[in-house]
């Protein structure tokens, strides 16, 4: 099986590098656990540099030309809720450990290829260390902040080409890890019958039975969904919203998405590896645009919901995420709320939780 990952449209990289480099506490060994990150002390501001320059999280941000509600309505939330407590897996091409965005974010990594060893990229990848910048970049003073700031990271490295027990292998990993959510910013476009099993059984009954909540993006070709990953139903499938407001026209769309998070044609700014093998070797972050950077920022805001209410089930999750969905667009969603092309709408954070009891 090949491995088709969604295009990640890279526009500019900003002029910040600041901090030194520290190495997360990792897993060497997978049989023996980590101690957890040490309690991330959430200040009641949030003063990261780049944090005004995020659009879709930040409120009165400065970016010019960016509808102002094209943002998912974080409100005060993010000083309230960072994710603690949160496993969120990052399933991806690698990750920059060492990023000064990250200290204390990651207690687990396994590769492929030599289980818990080096995740690191390889030349010419980013993707890894880009979507988990989204999720999770620590609210440190440093650079940009993630959703789901003070969550705990695991990373599974994949390699171009996996057969359908690596895939298995991964997700079930990322299960032993005891995983709350498992974020997959990619797709085959052709999903066999073994790898929609494991990932149904684990959206159902994974985490001790509440299901784990195994996100996905659609890709961005304009086309339908198709046997991709992201068309399995208890898949929470997520498309790209744009700075206008609106659907992101390359976003894949079909009766199987989920909802639409922010990601657009100018991108979200997050995290590139450091040194010689970054996008860049002097500059540390980026932004990058296409729905694989759509995926995490759903991803980020499940861990929020499971703050709030660690007992909610996969299920659960999805409905909530239905329910409090901003309708955008001009186009008619049927009478449960749907549109082939926009989902139930756009994620809506303070909505989700506003709904949670």
């Amino acid at each position: 099986m090949i491995l088709k990952r969604p295009l990640l449209f890279i526009y500019a990289l900003t002029l910040l590098s600041c901090g030194d480099t520290s190495t997360s506490l990792v897993s060497n060994d997978c049989e023996q656990p980590v101690l957890p990150p040490p309690s991330h002390s959430f200040p009641d501001f949030i003063n990261d540099p780049l944090y005004t320059e995020q659009w879709h999280i930040n409120e009165n941000h400065t970016v010019l030309g960016i509808n102002p509600e094209a943002h998912i309505h974080t409100g005060n939330n993010l000083t309230q809720y960072t994710g603690k407590n949160i496993k969120i897996a990052i399933i991806d091409d690698g990750l920059d450990i060492t990023h000064e965005d990250l200290e204390t974010a990651v207690t687990y990594t396994y590769n492929l290829e030599t289980p818990c060893a080096d995740v690191s990229h390889n030349a010419g990848e980013y993707h890894g260390t880009a979507m988990t910048g989204i999720i999770g970049a620590r609210s440190n003073n440093i650079g940009v902040m993630g959703i789901a700031s003070n969550s705990e990271l695991f990373f599974l490295k994949f390699n171009d080409s996996m057969s359908d027990s690596d895939f298995i292998t991964l997700f079930n990993q990322a299960d032993q890890w005891g995983a709350d959510i498992i974020n997959n910013s990619w797709g085959t476009g052709n999903v066999s019958q073994s790898v929609t099993e494991i990932i149904t059984n684990l959206s159902k009954n994974g985490r001790n039975g509440k299901g784990i909540n195994i996100v996905f993006a659609v890709g961005n070709d304009n086309s339908s969904l198709g046997d991709d990953e992201s068309a399995i139903p208890e898949v929470i499938s997520v498309g790209a919203s744009a700075e206008d407001n609106d659907r992101a026209s390359y976003s894949n769309w079909g009766v199987e998405l989920d909802i639409l998070a922010p990601s657009g044609y100018i991108g979200l700014l997050t995290l590139d590896p450091m040194g010689d093998l970054g996008l860049s070797s002097t500059e540390n972050y980026i932004s990058i645009a296409g729905s694989s950077a759509s995926a995490p920022v759903v991803s980020g805001v499940i861990a929020l919901l499971l703050e709030k209410n660690p007992n909610l089930t996969s299920a659960e999750i999805s409905t909530l995420l239905h329910n409090s969905a901003e309708k955008i667009g001009t186009d008619i969603y049927d009478a449960d709320g749907h549109n082939i092309r926009y989902g139930y709408g756009k994620v809506h954070l303070s909505n989700a939780l506003a709904l949670i009891p």
